[in-house]
């Protein structure tokens, strides 16, 4: 035994093991049921997490993608594809997929599911616990997929490091407490960024870009407001007040002053009507005397002015805010939206607008597989069909963004392009296209198009007359019409 076997058999070398088996971690460690995680951030911890988020979302640009996000994806059609595996049996399953679940009567329909549910690009997570019924027909299919909101996720059981997540505690509002399986439940989660089984959401990342956007905004409201009415000042002999007061007590001198400029304070402080922008001055104009008491100051001993400001700074922070909404927008796949804003191009739009729906339908398909294996498979296996063989693919349909026109003028093209009818290259562009595969060519559409199929007998009213294979010249079609 070598010098470096040594040192492994001390400090732990390595260890053969089946292949079936797991020996390594998920590196996620949780305490009682919580997480541990390396947040910095105090408002991104614990339950603070989830009202951060909610104010977030209530900034305009934010809730202008969480909008476009959620229509688009719940405006998505659904079909399912049976399981090439399973012959009869994965066609009857396929069947009750459709029916039990795409097409069920629930609550809230499937199209509502999807929208609620992949909001877990935003959150990080999501969670929806089923319920099954008997149809009318005695077979098995869902009956309602109740949300659990995220907020009400307390602990996560999960009991070490090698172990997949079990189910989730919530604690609501109220201060009740309930135990959720995890197999009973569509659970999906964004697990790009961490293996925690909260995921980490598109929202974490725009939570400083909000934060900043919302100071900036409430700084220029302030500016906006300051210098478009200016600030009021008001002059008083304050000193000379406290003079006639008629005492030395402090109290009674600032009450006598007090009263002597109520009017002058009460049009001072009603002027703007949100006090927590309230900004006005009262100064002493009492004059400043020397020794010859008859000359006269030129300073008004009452007076009322407004104080001008410049405005200079607003179209600066204008840029600023305009800089982090974009910014907010282009995390959140949404700067479409801002496109022609200052001046922009359609067709610059129009390429953004395709980014974001390939983002959807990259979220589709990710919520398929979500839904084929944790609600097809076990209506399936609940329908006493083989899982493994019989659970279909739900599928959503392509999210299209092309304009009618231009579907139009690519299929004139197509029409043009002197393709054979049963050329491939045909069904591929109308993929493309985000449009069904045209129908399988009978006889009788091919005669209609002025040809006829291989092996039908010639025509002697349209002048057909069969050719042998080797008169023909290189490079004919022996299945065309001579």
């Amino acid at each position: 035994m070598g010098l470096f076997d040594s040192i492994r058999g001390i400090f732990g070398g390595r260890v053969e093991k089946a292949a079936t088996k797991l020996s390594g971690s998920d590196g996620v460690s949780s305490y009682g049921g919580y997480l541990a995680d390396g947040e910095a951030s105090a408002a991104m911890r614990g339950p603070k997490k989830w009202t951060t988020y909610t104010n977030a979302i209530n900034a305009g640009i934010v809730a202008t993608g969480v909008r476009y996000f959620g229509n688009l994806l719940a405006g998505t059609e659904w079909h399912v594809e049976p399981n090439p595996l399973g012959g009869k049996d994965a066609e009857r399953a396929a069947e009750l997929v459709r029916l039990g679940l795409i097409e069920a009567d629930m609550p809230k329909p499937w199209p509502a599911i999807v929208r609620k549910a992949a909001m877990y690009r935003l959150y990080g997570f999501s969670l929806h616990e089923w319920k099954l019924r008997r149809r009318h027909d005695g077979s098995w299919g869902f009956a309602e997929l109740q949300h659990r909101p995220q907020y009400t996720v307390d602990r996560w059981d999960k009991p070490d490091e090698m172990s997949p997540v079990r189910g989730i505690w919530q604690r609501t509002r109220s201060g009740k407490e309930y135990a959720v399986d995890i197999e009973q439940c569509l659970y999906c989660v964004d697990d790009t960024l961490t293996d925690n089984p909260d995921g980490v959401g598109l929202l974490r990342h725009v939570i400083e870009l909000v934060r900043r956007l919302e100071r900036y905004q409430d700084l220029e409201g302030l500016a906006y407001e300051s210098d478009m009415g200016g600030t009021p000042i008001g002059r008083a002999p304050l000193s000379e007040l406290a003079a006639n007061a008629g005492s030395d007590d402090a109290a009674k001198i600032q009450e006598h002053i007090d009263r002597k400029t109520s009017n002058m304070r009460q049009i001072l402080s009603k002027r703007i009507k949100t006090p927590e922008q309230l900004q006005w001055l009262l100064l002493d104009s009492a004059p400043f005397t020397g020794l010859d008491k008859s000359q006269i100051s030129g300073v008004q001993k009452w007076a009322f002015e407004i104080l001008k400001g410049e405005t200079n700074g607003l179209p600066d922070i204008n840029v600023v805010i305009g800089r982090l909404q974009f910014e907010i927008a282009r995390v959140l796949g949404v700067e479409f939206a801002l496109v022609g804003s200052e001046g922009g191009s359609y067709s610059l739009h129009e390429d953004k607008t395709s980014m974001f729906a390939t983002n959807l339908q990259v979220t589709l398909a990710e919520m398929g597989n979500f839904a084929t294996s944790q609600l097809a498979r076990k209506l399936v296996k609940y329908n006493g069909l083989d899982p493994e063989t019989c659970t279909p693919r739900c599928v959503a349909e392509p999210i299209s963004t092309d304009a009618i026109e231009t579907v139009t003028r690519a299929l004139a093209n197509l029409s043009v392009a002197g393709l054979a009818p049963d050329d491939p290259a045909r069904n591929v562009i109308r993929k493309r296209l985000r449009l069904p595969p045209e129908p399988e060519m009978t006889p009788e559409m091919m005669g209609a198009l002025g040809r006829r199929t291989f092996g039908e007998p010639p025509d002697p009213e349209k002048d057909e007359v069969d050719v042998e294979l080797e008169d023909l010249d290189e490079g004919e079609d022996p299945k065309g019409t001579v």
